[in-house]
């Protein structure tokens, strides 16, 4: 009996350890996906400031 109950632990331990991966892997690919999505709002930041001058100019 207590080999079953060590065994379903394992099995658990296992399992849970499987799950962290995933969401360590997702976490990586969110990471990645952030930094690109930063990089084009600092790209548009860098873009929009070359026109702020002639809009408040027009205005």
């Amino acid at each position: 009996m207590a080999d079953n109950i060590e065994n379903l632990v394992l099995e658990q331990l296992r399992a849970i350890r499987a799950d962290i991966a995933s969401v360590k892997e997702d976490t990586r690919e969110i990471k990645s996906r952030l930094i690109i999505v930063e990089s084009g709002i600092a790209s548009l930041r860098r873009d929009s400031g070359d026109f702020r001058p002639v809009l408040q100019t027009n205005i």
